[in-house]
């Protein structure tokens, strides 16, 4: 079949997204035709082929990619003025997009920006339209209590996919009628190693903002290196929360033993995790989360939070643990049982590397291919 995906430009390396990437080369393994629409506004940053002011069609890993530019007004314009423009542009860029290819299924990633371009082009184009959340574009406006405008959003789609049952139990509470279906996001297996872990090494991924409380991972690690001194946590990523997270550091007296790396590429974020022996991620709200899979998949004993997303494939004490939300005290305890029942401990890595081998993009895009064959059906 021949899949249209849209998403939004995200600075980690990738032409787009790299799960974005990730599935759509799970896609054309399936033997289906991809092409990819990536807004990016004039005058931002993109990918590093691609240029800051012009629309430019390119190829990556044989997947046919559109960098398609659009005026914005940033923040100024995120109420219409943002979607109108880049509906404009793809108004005009149009033919180049439909030239050998006509879709049978427009795949858009994230309620609202997104969404909202794959509904004008389910009515111009007269295909089914699915859309998948990933998390903060339904949980910031859940909270807020923005309840009708979810609904609506849904209610202009075929299909919503939710990266969790968490989100589409939200999604429920809003009143759509849309379909509504819960498929677990995959990882890339390809990029597993298999090295020696560092014992008592810690490790948290993350954009460094505060819905992922890298706080309160730094919190439980104090109260760790109290009693075992030769502990060591790295924490990944970049955001505005880093400087705030440094002087926590200092304030607590354990700067010797936590480093701060920035963002890396997800090769080197894999390898990290391959010699690290716990992965702590206590954020909250939280979608699902892909690296939770990457760090139980190269054997990392694995802590998320209770009543996330998370929770569809860790079942606290086989596979990993699930603490409270801000329990800094109960991450230390976790840690701590797991040093002094080596045995127990192993058996549960063992259980969270194979249940995170099953969650592969191969087995994703299978689930989506699925439901595509029986929208399209329809």
């Amino acid at each position: 079949m021949n899949i249209l995906v849209i998403a939004h430009y995200q600075s980690d390396g990738s032409p787009c997204a790299s799960f974005v990437h990730d599935q759509v080369k799970a896609y054309h393994a399936l033997g289906h035709n991809v092409r990819v629409i990536v807004p990016i506004a004039v005058g931002k940053g993109g990918f590093q082929e691609s240029s800051r002011f012009s629309t430019l069609q390119r190829e990556f890993d044989n997947i046919w990619y559109l960098h398609m530019r659009f005026l914005s007004l940033s923040n100024f314009g995120k109420n219409g003025f943002n979607t109108k423009s880049a509906i404009g542009s793809l108004r005009w860029h149009l033919p180049l997009v439909l030239n050998n290819f006509q879709p049978d299924i427009i795949h858009a990633h994230t309620l609202g920006f997104d969404s909202d371009i794959g509904t004008w082009l389910k009515k111009k184009l007269g295909c089914p339209l699915v859309v998948t959340t990933h998390g903060s574009d339904i949980t910031v406006p859940y909270l807020e209590g923005k309840k009708d405008w979810l609904k609506s959003c849904c209610d202009q789609t075929d299909a919503v996919v939710g990266v969790s049952s968490k989100l589409i139990h939200q999604l429920k509470d809003c009143g759509t009628r849309t379909r509504l279906q819960s498929i677990l996001n995959g990882f890339a297996i390809e990029h597993l190693s298999a090295t020696a872990k560092t014992p008592d090494t810690w490790l948290q991924v993350c954009n460094l903002i505060p819905s992922k409380h890298a706080d309160t991972t730094i919190r439980a690690f104090a109260m760790h290196l109290e009693k075992h001194p030769n502990a060591h946590l790295t924490i990944i990523g970049h955001g505005g929360e880093r400087a705030k997270l440094e002087s926590l550091c200092v304030e607590l007296g354990i700067s010797h033993a936590v480093h701060f790396t920035g963002a890396l590429p997800n090769r080197d974020v894999l390898a990290k995790m391959a010699a690290t022996q716990f992965f702590v991620m206590p954020s909250h709200p939280e979608g699902f989360g892909i690296v939770y899979l990457e760090a139980m998949a190269n054997g990392c004993i694995t802590i998320g939070t209770e009543g996330e997303g998370i929770a569809d494939l860790i079942i606290s004490g086989k596979n990993g643990f699930l603490v409270p939300p801000d329990a800094p005290n109960t991450i230390a305890q976790v840690i701590d049982w797991c040093l002094a029942n080596q045995e127990d401990s192993a058996a549960i890595t063992e259980h969270g590397r194979c249940d995170a081998l099953n969650l592969t993009w191969a087995e994703n895009a299978q689930a989506y291919t699925l439901l595509f064959k029986e929208l399209i059906g329809k």
